[in-house]
């Protein structure tokens, strides 16, 4: 059968292959804020890409970003762009931190522009990047927006500063853990998660077979006595922080837990035991670089500390002595770490034509594999992140791909810069040289073969080391994170969807894009269609006729000292028949009014808005009675389910509240009783301070206010 393709005004004909799935969730892209969960290979990028021009399409005067958080990413979503996207390819650009100001400011007027989030939150803060000028926003490899990670930081922004913008977010995996899932969310202020996999109806048809062969190793002998004279230097230093109180159990201590009481040690001003801490930090990385790496990256690891000032008190260690030389001395002998001569056998079996990608944590170990594979009749790639020390700059990445791509090379060897969505499309082999305890970049590394023809996966594990307990933990996480997306999302529809009644009973509800997580999750819990919207009045739109403003009883009472209601309410009758004002709590969270005045300001908006009020205890009533109001609105009265905008009459009586809740220190409820007892405005403007008193409420220091406003010459400068 011949393929079909993608026709759009703004993608290039027969470029783009026509997939349900990936039409299905571009349509909802464009509806929505959403965080798509697919597995690599099956083509985030072709969905960014539609996005994208239906984005164009729709805002032709406002631009679209991609954020990647690597270069050789960013540079792989460019180019894919330039080749598809039916505009000038002038008018994509691509920005990283090798980009100077100058031409930067010239990259961010085009019309799409790929950059990695730190240059974009830095362009931000200069003031060259306007956020308002951006419709789309798509953040790439999402699982990344926790933390302090720019991705957290562009997310508010955009938020916050473009109420209009439409944020998606794309990942093969989650990480582990339903707290972190809900910071990405909250992070990235999306409200729904679209999860596709390999069992997916609608996937199955792209997926390749991917076969997987795990690698049972032994360490030989002579590894084992550098290994042990290793941990003989650690424990003494283990002992020592155990002596001072700042570790408990040392026999399998973490690295992270060494790297986390820096700040401890530091403060005590105990120089020996700084000593102690940083060898024993050089130590376990030695330790782990022996059991899972190779002899030779552990030589040249400790001959770079002997040959630094800080490397000193290892150097004096007969324990690491002795280690050092048996290390040497096994390299003479041609003694290596087995994973190097069963890389060799696996990459051996490689026909001409075929692909490899070998993973490892570490950049010693990238110049010894290698190094290792020399002799070899492989054509061998290096690829390493840009930072520090022999860190590659970003042609030299773009470079190295390049060449994997056009057979210039047929082995890439590469730590975790390789891992996160690049394109190496037909890739046979991938080989896990070593573990790690992450399901995300379990799931990366995984997703680096299979994805055009069949392939394999080759996971070398060595027995009694980290490489058992990284593997199993991240086979753990993969299953935890399965479990979390069920709980929070539907695999073959939404995050929710599963709990959804799509029958003739389920309302459609219109809810604002800042509204609560919580409150999206009960409303669609209980059968709610729910679309998440900006909207510019209230916060739910239940029919054409109604709308809700949902307040907490604390920001009811903020919003009354504030003026904020009385203009909320006025918004709300100026466009719809019907308001409904939704309190939820209880009355004991107001701390700033009495109980005069919380129901004075409930009589008013019922006697003088015409609003009606609703309390509830908390979200899932909330929820209930919105579901309850929508539904009898749609299903009983027939009524459609629409936005009302542009709607501006408001009655004199409205207008003349709203000028005077306008005077700071005047809320909705005060400002009622000023024009009830003074009639006018002009009345009310041309008063003496003694009968402004004489309203309630109104004490000396506001009637002066009020006052000096009426009075005060009005200058522009």
């Amino acid at each position: 059968m011949q393929p079909q393709f993608i026709e759009h005004p703004l993608i290039k004909p027969s470029k783009v292959e026509k997939r349900e799935y990936q039409e299905d969730l571009a349509e909802k892209c464009r509806i929505e804020n959403l965080l798509i969960i697919l597995p690599t290979g099956l083509g985030k990028t072709v969905i960014a890409l539609l996005t994208i021009a239906e984005f164009l399409r729709l805002q032709p005067d406002k631009k679209c970003l991609l954020l990647a958080p690597t270069r050789p990413l960013v540079y792989q979503h460019h180019k894919f762009i330039q080749n598809h996207l039916e505009i000038p390819e002038e008018n994509v650009s691509a920005v990283t931190g090798e980009d100077d100001l100058k031409s930067r400011k010239m990259k961010w007027a085009k019309k799409v522009v790929c950059a990695t989030p730190q240059i974009t939150r830095g362009d931000v803060d200069r003031g060259i990047l306007d956020l308002k000028e951006i419709s789309l926003a798509v953040f790439d490899e999402a699982h990344r927006a926790v933390g302090n990670y720019a991705y957290t930081v562009l997310g508010s922004r955009l938020t916050s500063q473009n109420r209009g913008i439409r944020i998606i977010g794309m990942t093969a995996s989650l990480p582990t853990g339903e707290t972190r899932v809900k910071e990405i969310l909250r992070s990235l202020s999306i409200p729904r998660i679209e999860v596709k996999d390999q069992r997916s109806r609608d996937v199955k048809p792209f997926v390749q077979r991917t076969g997987v062969e795990w690698v049972n190793l032994t360490l030989p002998p002579v590894v084992e006595r550098i290994r042990g004279k290793l941990r003989e230097a650690l424990m003494r230093r283990l002992q020592a922080l155990k002596g001072a109180g700042l570790v408990k159990g040392i026999e399998s201590i973490r690295f992270t837990t060494l790297l986390g009481i820096r700040g401890k040690v530091r403060e005590s001003g105990d120089a020996e035991l700084w000593r102690a801490l940083l060898s024993a930090i050089r130590l376990t990385h030695a330790l782990n670089l022996v059991e899972t790496q190779s002899i030779l990256s552990l030589v040249r690891f400790l001959e770079k500390k002997f040959a630094g000032g800080g490397g000193r008190e290892l150097a004096g260690d007969p324990h690491v002595s002795e280690a050092y030389e048996a290390a040497r001395g096994a390299l003479v002998l041609g003694v290596e770490h087995p994973k190097i001569k069963k890389l060799k056998e696996s990459l051996g079996n490689l026909k001409p034509h075929e692909k490899a990608i070998v993973f490892t944590s570490y950049r010693d170990s990238v110049e010894a594999i290698c190094s290792a594979l020399e002799s070899s009749s492989l054509k061998v790639g290096r690829l390493i992140g840009k930072g520090g020390k022999g860190g590659q700059s970003q042609s030299k990445q773009i470079k190295t791909l390049e060449d994997l791509r056009s057979g210039v090379s047929n082995v890439l060897v590469a730590t975790q810069v390789g891992e996160e969505g690049l394109d190496v499309a037909d890739c046979n082999l991938v080989v896990f040289y070593d573990n790690v305890p992450s399901a995300v970049r379990f799931v990366q590394r995984r997703g680096r073969t299979g994805r055009v023809a069949p392939g394999k996966i080759v996971v070398f594990l060595t027995k009694g080391t980290k490489d058992e307990a990284y593997y199993w933990a991240g086979r753990r996480k993969m299953k935890d994170n399965v479990k979390v997306i069920k709980k929070i999302g539907n695999r073959e529809n939404g995050p929710l969807d599963k709990f959804v009644n799509t029958g003739k009973d389920s309302p459609t509800l219109y809810v604002d894009s800042r509204e609560t997580p919580l409150l999206i999750e009960n409303l669609t819990r209980l059968g709610c269609r729910v679309k998440v919207k900006l909207l510019d009045v209230g916060d739910i739109v239940a029919s054409s006729e109604v709308v809700i403003e949902r307040k907490t009883m604390k920001d009811f009472e903020k919003s009354i000292i504030d003026g904020r209601l009385f203009k909320q309410l006025i918004a709300m009758r100026s466009s719809y028949p019907r308001s409904v004002l939704l309190l939820q709590g209880d009355k004991k969270d107001l701390a700033s009014i009495g109980r005069a005045s919380f129901f004075g300001a409930l009589a008013s908006i019922l006697s003088d808005f015409h609003v009606s009020i609703f309390t509830s205890s908390n979200d899932e009533e909330t929820a209930e009675l919105i579901f309850h109001i929508a539904r009898r609105e749609q299903m009983d009265k027939k009524r459609d389910v629409r936005i009302r905008e542009g709607k501006k009459v408001s009655t004199i009586n409205d207008t003349q509240k709203y000028v005077v809740a306008g005077i700071p220190g005047v809320n909705a409820v005060l400002a009622d009783r000023v024009l009830k007892k003074l009639n006018s405005l002009e009345r009310v403007f041309s008063a003496g301070e003694v009968d402004l008193k004489s309203v309630e409420g109104v004490g000396e220091t506001l009637a002066k206010r009020i006052r000096k406003i009426s009075s005060h010459t009005y200058n522009d400068q």
